[in-house]
């Protein structure tokens, strides 16, 4: 099964639609979500690991797929 972790923050301002975008795929298609926020201790321990520099960022089977809000199209396929 697709693994996919969305890192966020809560001062992010296009976060939220990152978010509501994986939870409606999450809602339709299955595949294991979290949403790790990257001021927590776990989240710092992931964006160091993947060296990731900016939110939202999604991370799907250990991969860093995507930074920014994902095209919706391209979302899918990386799940599919």
């Amino acid at each position: 099964m697709v693994k996919v972790t969305l890192l966020y923050a809560k001062w992010c301002h296009v976060c939220p639609s990152a978010i509501k975008l994986w939870e409606d795929l999450h809602s339709k298609y299955d595949f294991e979500y979290k949403e790790l926020d990257v001021d927590s201790e776990e989240g710092q321990d992931v964006i160091s690991e993947h060296g990731i520099r900016g939110v939202p960022a999604t991370i799907v089977d250990g991969e860093v797929a995507f930074i920014g809000v994902p095209d919706k199209d391209k979302a899918i396929k990386a799940i599919t």
